[in-house]
């Protein structure tokens, strides 16, 4: 059964351990370290687990439909420095699911809610991956006096589909994004009927790494074995995906929402790390994987050029998962960063 594998095929994160604990405010998770549930209002609950001491604290914000086991690699050498944060978006990990869609202006407000209701109130990091790179730029955007800096790790932005494609490649991309709606709405039924399990996966055999400790494997395979997980999975990916205008795709709700917004930081400490073979897996012609790879790393120097303090790094034989293939080019990253904001007293 093909949509069940693509299914369980999403719970082959890693991770290792690491002591968290619970944010100000944090519902108690059952003895699940992993589990930290914040009211935000509204009836809903977003999952933090924050771990270390002192200041600036620094949030992260994974990519498309991920969670924070995504930082396994990054996470202890900067827990050792200063204060980490890592959460669920709504629907993913353990938050509760929202009736909104998953589009950057919403992603933001929740977030703002969520440090709010933490009781986080200096100034924070934010370290952004892929979609949370975007999701951390438009936060930056609209909540700029709550930001001490920036790491964007490849980060998704605003104008990023601005290059031009064939018709045979405007076909694959809407064929791909049609299957995978397809798939999710069936995932999300079979796990809402609760026939996605560990032992009952439909004849499809899905290794989970010999590394991941018991806590962090029951996080990974319970999270994503809920039903709203493929519903905020696919609003994530509904509001990224570009439209189609002619033979072109430009900016979807997220592109959109973050260019009207878009302002200069002033001497904010940013740092953008950009993969150089991450648009080479592309389902398209050569051609347009050329053309996006030059929208990709002029896009991320733009973003870098927000800040006078800003700092483009591309790293040319990585591919998108920094994060996993770089971590060190990451820790570097946010060691500069934090160093920059204890030197210019940005967190309070």
């Amino acid at each position: 059964m093909k949509s069940v594998s693509i299914c369980l095929g999403f719970l082959l994160s890693l991770a290792g351990l690491l002591l968290f604990s619970p944010p100000t405010g944090a519902k108690d998770g059952g003895g699940n370290p992993f589990k930290h549930l914040v009211d935000i209002g509204g009836g809903r609950h977003l999952n933090m687990v924050c771990a270390g001491k002192g200041l600036p604290t620094i949030v992260f914000m994974q990519g498309l439909g991920g969670n924070f086991a995504d930082w396994r690699k990054v996470r202890e050498p900067v827990t050792a420095l200063t204060r980490t944060c890592f959460y669920d978006r709504a629907g993913l990990g353990y938050s509760d699911p929202s009736d909104k869609p998953s589009s950057a202006a919403n992603v933001a407000d929740d977030l703002h809610a969520l440090l709010r209701a933490a009781g986080i109130k200096d100034r924070v990091v934010l370290v952004g991956a892929s979609l949370g790179g975007l999701f951390a730029t438009y936060y930056a955007d609209k909540f700029g006096a709550d930001v001490a800096g920036l790491v964007l790790v490849d980060p998704s932005f605003s104008g990023q589909f601005d290059y031009a494609v064939n018709a045979g490649d405007g076909k694959i991309l809407d064929d791909t994004s049609k299957d995978f709606a397809v798939t999710m709405r069936s995932c999300g039924k079979l796990a809402g009927e609760g026939k996605l399990s560990k032992t009952d996966s439909h004849d499809y055999f899905f290794p989970l790494q010999s590394d991941l400790t018991p806590d962090y494997a029951e996080y990974v395979l319970q999270s994503t074995l809920r039903a709203p997980y493929y519903a905020g999975l696919a609003s994530e990916t509904k509001n990224l995906e570009a439209r189609k205008e002619n033979d072109r795709y430009v900016d979807g709700v997220d592109g959109d929402q973050e260019r009207r917004i878009a302002r200069t930081f002033g001497s904010l400490p940013l740092i953008v790390l950009t993969s150089g073979k991450a648009l080479r897996t592309m389902t398209i012609s050569e051609a347009g994987k050329a053309a996006a790879q030059g929208v990709w790393e002029r896009g991320h120097d733009r973003l870098a050029q927000r800040s006078t303090r800003g700092e483009s790094i591309h790293l040319p034989d990585t591919g998108h998962r920094i994060d996993l293939e770089k971590p060190e080019r990451i820790v570097e990253s946010i060691l500069k960063v934090v160093a920059q904001v204890r030197e210019q007293g940005r967190f309070r």
